[in-house]
């Protein structure tokens, strides 16, 4: 219960939802304090411009994923014998009775880890994660990536999944249990590679990062840069969610 509650709380207090509650508080006190009022929801409406814009949204996720570099393509992949990879999200598509399908994020760290994977035929291949959200608590994200490395060739028996884990400390945690002190190729998108190799090794874990699933580009500013769109909202929220959840696991310890 404390998981789901948590997991409400922090998404209330990320946009777009805390901004609605800004300016939904701005409209009930309209009449009494119209000044105050209007502030809020100016300030609600203008925060939600900002964040929907690419320089903006690029602006707050490309420190995490700076911090992040990919792979050399010299990098020895024989320093290490096994792949894991982070799950990031799946859809249930039992209503039009379609198996679990591996989200944008799930798909783009499935198919980087294939790659190496194809590189290192003798390596362990464990795709980890369960599912955080609590509207689809009975569905497996590491069962759909599974079922999709199946389908692109990959033999079942090669793949140990994880399937428990509802978040990253979770993910760590049982994949200490399963590699040990093995040297372990992670990935996962670039954003969350920061919080997430930090909690490894804060176990001891022995990991090479491998991030894949950029979002940031070089581009520059323009007219059309400026027109507020649903994906860049989507990366801003994403960058808030990183933030905050690493110093969430910073104060208590975790990474």
């Amino acid at each position: 219960m404390f998981f789901i509650i948590s997991k409400i709380i922090l998404f209330l207090a990320l946009p777009p939802s805390s901004l609605i509650i800004i300016m939904a508080f701005g409209i009930l006190l309209i009449k009494r304090y119209p000044r105050l009022a209007k502030a809020f929801i100016v300030i609600g409406l203008l925060a939600l411009y900002l964040i929907s814009i690419r320089p903006v949204s690029d602006a707050l996720i490309k420190p995490l994923e700076s911090n992040s570099p990919p792979l050399p393509k010299d990098f020895s992949l024989n320093s290490a014998s096994t792949i894991v990879i982070l799950a990031g999200g799946a859809a249930d598509l039992s209503w039009i009775g379609a198996k679990l399908a591996p989200s944008h994020s799930s798909t783009a760290r499935l198919v980087y880890g294939l790659i190496l994977y194809k590189q290192m035929p003798d390596a362990k291949l464990i795709i980890s994660g369960g599912n955080g959200d609590p509207e689809k608590q009975n569905i497996s994200e590491a069962a759909a990536m599974k079922d999709m490395a199946v389908e692109l060739g990959v033999s079942a028996k090669d793949i140990l999944i994880e399937g428990d884990s509802r978040n990253t400390i979770e993910s760590a945690n049982a994949l200490k249990r399963l590699a040990g002190d093995q040297s372990i190729i992670l990935v996962t998108s670039a954003y969350h590679m920061k919080r997430a190799s930090a909690m490894f090794r804060k176990m001891g874990m022995n990991i090479i990062s491998a991030p894949t699933d950029y979002m940031s580009e070089q581009n520059k500013i323009s007219l059309y840069s400026l027109i507020p769109k649903a994906g860049h909202l989507s990366a801003s929220s994403i960058a808030f969610y990183e933030y905050i959840s690493f110093i969430w696991y910073k104060l208590h310890g975790k990474v």
